[in-house]
């Protein structure tokens, strides 16, 4: 009966301790700092594609980088899934975002400027979105996700 009692008690506080387990990640100013930080560096890529890639590839690559330790710092988070996965699609060479932008510009050489104005909206939103999230791991706020992540020269 006394032990039947002391694994009750153990269970207990097990349940309690878990219950005080958050369900998302706590707020990091560095992960804080890496989407701001990002966002203009990405404007100014996209900017910069009305000129050759080839001129250009090298700063993409550097950005790129910047970007996949964004993501792998984003990833290393625990409970941190929401984030991450926002990351991992703007990041993803088949979606209509960065990765997206980074093959358009490779395989058309340049960009025109109604693209260059549609992909930094697109790509702001994006960014804006993954700032409100972490925003909101300090403050409430509501995040607007973004509307459009279309590809497309």
């Amino acid at each position: 009966m006394r032990r039947a009692a002391i694994t009750a008690a153990g269970a207990l506080a097990l349940l309690s301790l878990a219950g005080c387990t958050p369900l998302m990640a706590g707020y990091s100013l560095d992960a804080y700092r890496n989407a701001t930080s990002l966002k203009p560096e990405v404007m100014a890529m996209v900017d910069r594609s009305a000129g050759p890639w080839a001129a250009n590839a090298d700063a993409v690559a550097a950005l790129t980088i910047k970007l996949e330790a964004a993501y792998e710092f984003s990833a290393g988070m625990a409970q941190n899934e929401i984030s991450t996965a926002q990351w991992r699609v703007l990041k993803d060479p088949n979606g209509g975002l960065y990765g997206g932008f980074v093959r358009t510009w490779r395989e058309q050489g340049t960009t025109g400027e109604f693209y260059r104005t549609e992909k930094k909206a697109q790509l702001g939103e994006a960014f804006d979105y993954i700032i409100c999230l972490e925003v909101n791991k300090k403050e409430p706020a509501r995040c607007k996700p973004p509307v459009s992540a279309g590809g497309g020269a």
